[in-house]
Parts: structure tokens; sequence; C-alpha cells
């Protein structure tokens, strides 16, 4: 077996094991159609295919403009005797964001975004509620109610801001009419309103004692 035949036999194996623990959305690469390309740039490029399915055609392109990333990356530590600066890392930020506006369409990119940003909301979602858990002694399904509701919220308001970034007021409008949409959810599922932001709690209804409470 020659060294490039057992440099994709070993990333065959690597990819396909990781593959396992992603999610049913996830998929993995095609690395017939990204042979030409080092295993840098095979890995960077899985990372993205790891949160939205991609064409084989797709992926090549993808790895293309990776390629001129990573020359960018080069050539501003070169620059800079071997320091990553600021603007270096906001240039490369940039490129990729026009890359994946680009090549993907519009329900690929809020594919994307929402693999992309789902721990950050659900790391939210969960400290909202146990926040409330801790100061109002909650019941087991009103902090299911709560970590639900703000996790949706977390996610699409992310989603949104990206999807929406040159269309600042309608980002805003459509965040604040998403954040109003779960918030009610809450009061009608456990009849609580809740204030994400103060991290304070209403009981529409009197409280019962005897309800089942969250250990």
């Amino acid at each position: 077996m020659t060294k490039p035949q057992f440099i994709i036999s070993t990333l065959i194996i690597f990819f396909s094991g990781l593959s396992i623990s992603l999610s049913a959305s996830s998929q993995t690469i095609d690395l017939k159609a990204l042979k030409d390309f080092s295993p840098s740039v095979i890995k960077q490029t899985f990372e993205v295919c790891s949160l939205v399915k991609l064409t084989p055609e797709q992926q090549v392109k993808l790895a293309s403009a990776i390629e001129k990333e990573n020359e960018k990356f080069i050539e501003n530590v070169k620059a800079n005797e071997g320091v990553f600066t600021v603007k270096g890392n906001n240039q490369l930020k940039k490129m990729r964001e026009t890359t994946l506006t680009s090549l993907l369409d519009r329900e690929q990119l809020e594919q994307y975004y929402r693999g992309l940003f789902n721990a950050e909301a659900d790391a939210e979602g969960n400290a909202v509620a146990n926040a409330l858990q801790k100061k109002y002694n909650l019941t087991d399904q009103n902090w299911k109610f709560i970590r639900v509701a703000v996790y949706k919220y977390a996610l699409d308001s992310r989603v949104i801001k990206k999807m929406y970034a040159d269309q600042p007021k309608k980002a805003a409008k459509m965040i604040a009419d998403l954040k109003a949409a779960q918030l009610k959810t809450i009061e009608e599922k456990g009849d609580i309103r809740i204030d994400p932001d103060k991290l304070t709690l209403e009981f529409l209804k009197p409280f019962d004692p005897n309800a089942l409470h969250k250990e």
C-alpha cells in the first residue's frame, strides 16, 4: 500500500467511527471526491459536513476554499513573526462566512447554523431552568417547560441573527416575536410567567406544594 493510499484508508476508518456519534442529520464526507486534498483540509471539511449535508461537488468547492483559508493563515502568521493576529482571525472568519453563504442554499445554511449553535442554546436553556429551579423550587414539569422554551428561543434567535445579518431591524422583530411565543408556551403549559433575563418567576395560579419537584 502506497503512502497516499494508507492516509486515505486511515481517514476512512477514523471518519467512519466518528460519524457514529454524530446526529442523524450529519454525514460522512466523500473521500473519493476529496482525494486530492490534504488530511488537514479533509478534516476541516468534515467538521462542516458533520453539521450539514453537502453534495460531493459542494464538498470539493468547500475544500478548495479551506485551502485558501489555510494559505491566508500561513501568510498572516509569517507576516507577524509567528503570531496569529485578531485582524487575521477576523479575515478568516469573513472568508468562511462568504464561502458558506455562496455555497449553501438557504435550507442548508439554516441547518448549518442550527448545528453550530446547538450546544450554546442547550447550555442556555439548562442555565435558565436551573437558576429558576434554585430560586423557586420548580416542579419537574415546569423545569422542563422552561428549559425547552428557552432552548428553542436561544437556538432560533441565533440562527435568525445570522440569516438576517443584513436586515437587523427585521431580525430584531422576528426575535422579539419568537421570544414572546416561547414564553407564552411556558404560561400555557405551566401556569407560570418567567423573565429569563431577570431570572424572575410569577405563578399564575395558586402554587401546589404537593406537586412533584425536580430532584
